[in-house]
């Protein structure tokens, strides 16, 4: 049986960095890291890191506070 992929090999990269920066497990494994050194230039890595980072503090800020969008 054929595996459906929804996402391609960039997205899952960008999915997987995702995940282990959010969960703060200890570090981003070598492999995930390695794999996205592989697919996308420094300055591009560093605009998706800092983007991860950047919607991470906005959620924790807003789990912090209880942020809640205004109801109109």
């Amino acid at each position: 049986m054929a595996r459906i992929t929804f996402f391609d090999e960039q997205e899952r990269a960008i999915l997987a960095l995702t995940e282990e920066v959010t969960l703060i497990t200890g570090r981003v494994s070598d492999e995930t890291y390695k794999k996205a050194v592989e697919l996308f230039d420094e300055k591009y890595l560093a605009q998706v890191i800092m983007a991860i980072i950047t919607i991470n503090a906005w959620n924790r800020i807003g789990v912090t506070t209880q942020l809640q969008p205004p109801l109109n």
